[in-house]
């Protein structure tokens, strides 16, 4: 058993490399792609049960900018679910994350294609509401061997639940909670759980609180994120200047304190430094946390990652919903992966400077001259891979970049050769 282990852990590598290498490849072409992207997220449908207070699609303040009906409506065909993943698989891309502009497990085939998706070897998360879940869901769960699930709380206690989710009752928030105890309870060791808040107004008191329900649950870790705010329309969720103070406070408390570290030393608040950080300027009327940090590298997400929505469209990034690369109804995936509008977007993102046009329709506010400063989804990504590339020795760059200028033109035989 140890030398079948041995050989897993040798071959996992090389392919962890060759992974890297053509990731790395690519970027130093400036524009091409030799694989697939690492992680594609799949929004399987818009349509949703909840109204999170500060959702960009379904919040009761958005008035006339909430989603329409028919776009509400729109949801992924299986059987266009299934051929992407069967291409993805072709293509080198390990991970997919099932998550988006609705509720995924309202999709009538959700656990079906997870369930694919895992018999295809990918690594899977799924991000959900977890309203939907029930028995029967949790064995599904465990039975396909899902990695890794988030579940989208937003609040401690059943009261702050209803404040951020109001057409939710309390009874929901206290079935969440003895949902999660029970699949924690159940698993051997997946899916690891996460509890996701993002922190506004109506709940950065509750911080550490949030922080203790992770715990209470047996949940593997908890995310914080700051609230992304639609102008004109959910700035009133923002934090002011002493809440702010009230709200780092906290963190100090947690990062001091080792009942939020695991038996490794690792703290269970997932991305705490970059939470940190942007919760230092939640009070900014202009709530651009990542300007400033965003400028200190460029962007190389046009070649890890994708994201796919509901009507069938093709995005860059997470947040590049008004700028698709093309729709699955139209073309396959490995077609518009390198097509010229998603090309564009790579050159426009590696460059250190955002000033691009381009970059201005990242997001949900057509004000910004830069998109991505309000919240980049991808830092941990971007951030990974810059450290790659800053560690490779003068000589392993020049060779990386010498395969970089030729392949392109040898693009059957470096398939081949990878």
């Amino acid at each position: 058993m140890k030398k079948i282990a041995r050989t897993l852990k040798k071959y996992s590598d090389i392919a962890r490399v060759k992974r890297n290498v053509l990731n790395i490849i690519g970027i130093l072409d400036g524009e091409y792609a030799y694989k697939g992207p690492d992680c594609v997220q799949i929004d399987l449908t818009n349509n949703c049960n909840n109204n999170c207070i500060a959702c960009w699609c379904n919040s009761p303040l958005l008035g006339d900018k909430a989603t329409p009906p028919d776009v509400k409506k729109q949801t992924l065909e299986y059987e266009v679910v299934i051929r992407l993943i069967d291409k993805l698989a072709a293509m080198g891309t390990m991970e997919l994350y099932f998550s988006g502009g609705g509720e995924p497990l309202m999709h009538p085939r959700a656990l079906d294609i997870i369930a694919y998706a895992k018999s295809k070897g990918f690594i899977c998360q799924l991000h959900t509401n977890f309203t939907l879940a029930d028995e029967p869901a949790l064995a599904r769960m465990l039975e396909s061997k899902l990695d890794h699930l988030v579940v989208s709380l937003w609040a401690a206690t059943s009261p702050s639940y209803v404040k951020t989710h109001p057409n939710k009752q309390e009874e929901d928030f206290l079935r969440i909670k003895r949902l999660l105890i029970a699949l924690n309870a159940k698993k051997n060791m997946f899916p690891r759980v996460r509890v996701y808040n993002v922190i506004s107004q109506l709940n950065y008191a509750e911080f550490l609180s949030m922080a203790d329900f992770a715990l209470e649950t047996g949940c593997e870790s908890v995310e914080f994120t700051v609230v992304d705010t639609i102008p004109g329309r959910t700035e009133g969720l923002l934090l002011d200047g002493p809440q702010t103070r009230q709200l780092l406070q906290m963190c100090d408390k947690a990062k001091n304190d080792r009942r939020y570290y695991d038996a490794q030393g690792r703290c269970i608040i997932e991305n705490f430094e970059h939470f940190v950080r942007r919760a230092s300027s939640s009070h900014s009327r202009d709530a651009e946390y990542d300007k400033g940090f965003l400028d200190t590298m460029p962007c190389y997400v046009g070649w890890l990652f994708a994201r796919i929505i509901a009507d069938g469209n093709v995005n860059s990034c997470l947040k590049a919903h008004r700028i698709p690369i093309g729709n699955l109804y139209a073309e396959d995936f490995d077609v518009i992966w390198n097509n010229a509008r998603q090309r564009e977007f790579r050159r426009c993102a590696l460059r250190p400077q955002k000033d691009s046009p381009l970059l201005r329709m990242i997001g949900n506010d057509p004000e910004k001259n830069v998109g991505c400063y309000k919240s980049c989804d991808d830092v941990g990504r971007n951030i990974c891979m810059h450290q790659k590339l800053a560690g490779l020795t003068p000589s392993r760059r020049k060779a990386l970049q010498a395969l970089a200028n030729t392949a392109r033109f040898n693009n059957a035989f470096f398939r081949r050769r990878w």
